[in-house]
């Protein structure tokens, strides 16, 4: 019996949330589904777990890696997979009740769709939820007040996810078929392939929105030498496709950079450095005039004043 979908659940010293992510899994009530876990060189005996389980379940599939990285792991998986879609689900994150049956029916009925995302909400380490994907994004908070149904076809899809991502890998399901022609997760690029492999999709099919949160993953601290790096790869993402972007939507491309710059501006207020933080907050201001980037200048104005008191009363 060919499965609907296949989970696809890359894992590494995750044994504490791993059995939480499979058992929401469980609950999507879909008979036709199989669960294909990469173990990519756990060493918290993860891997003894998974084969207990797959001795259990006829439909898990378990694969070992030697610490190749998630996108390996997933581009691995889904070459054996044999679901008509895909669905991606970090071992550390779980979804809600029949979230993949409201993408699947979507996705059928609408079949220029090949790729579609939910909202996803954002926990605290005391699993308190804090806030969800789409509040922190002006565009997907105006495109979610002007659609009145629960799901529906992003306009210029490609242009909207170049704007900003907001797509939690999590909550992603995609025709396996596509995944496989487009050849999956670009291996190379560190930290924010997914977001290439979004835009890969959004280029040649449609991409559908459900506004929901379906999705609840716990938010994480980034180490600020990965930051950086990151801020280096989104840079390499925006070269990569703004001239295909800007033949759909000039305006995508100046909200990209102003992200960017706006991004690499909260970075710098992290560091205690107001006047790199300014700078790069008037940069996004001039790409992309909102009060949130105004704000933002605001803000550094107000540190650097109050860092320079400081300096002050030391040297006094």
């Amino acid at each position: 019996m060919k499965p609907i979908v296949s989970v696809i659940i890359p894992s590494k010293n995750c044994l504490s949330t791993l059995p939480r992510a499979i058992e929401s899994v469980w609950q999507q009530g879909i008979n036709k589904i199989e669960i294909v876990i990469v173990d990519d060189g756990s060493t918290d005996k993860s891997w003894e777990w998974i084969c207990q389980l797959c001795r259990k379940h006829n439909n898990i599939i378990a694969l070992k890696l030697d610490s190749e990285g998630s996108s390996t792991a997933r581009n691995h998986a889904a070459r054996i997979a044999s679901g008509t879609y895909i669905a991606f689900l970090d071992a550390d994150t779980f979804w809600y009740q029949h979230k993949l049956q409201q993408q699947i029916m979507f996705m059928e009925k609408n079949p220029q769709v090949g790729i579609s995302f939910t909202n996803c909400e954002l926990m605290n380490d005391k699993s308190e939820v804090t806030h969800d994907r789409f509040t922190s994004s002006d565009y997907f908070k105006q495109q979610t007040l002007q659609h009145n149904q629960d799901a529906f076809v992003i306009p210029k899809g490609a242009a909207a996810i170049f704007s900003e991502n907001v797509i939690g890998t999590s909550t992603v399901l995609v025709r396996r078929d596509l995944y496989l022609a487009l050849d999956g997760f670009d291996h190379n690029i560190k930290l924010v392939s997914d977001w290439d492999l979004w835009l890969k999709f959004a280029l040649h099919t449609g991409i559908g929105c459900i506004k929901k949160p379906l999705t609840a993953s716990v938010c994480k601290k980034m180490l600020m030498s990965n930051q950086i790096k990151q801020l280096k790869a989104m840079e390499q993402i925006i070269k990569r496709y703004e001239n295909k972007i800007k033949t759909i939507d000039p305006y995508a491309v100046h909200s990209a950079h102003a992200h960017l710059s706006a991004s690499y501006a909260k970075y710098y207020r992290q560091k205690l450095c107001p006047a790199q933080a300014l700078a790069c907050d008037f940069r996004a201001l001039c790409e992309q005039p909102t009060q949130r980037h105004f704000c933002n200048i605001l803000t550094d104005l107000k540190l650097s004043i109050h860092m320079t008191k400081d300096d002050n009363t030391m040297n006094s």
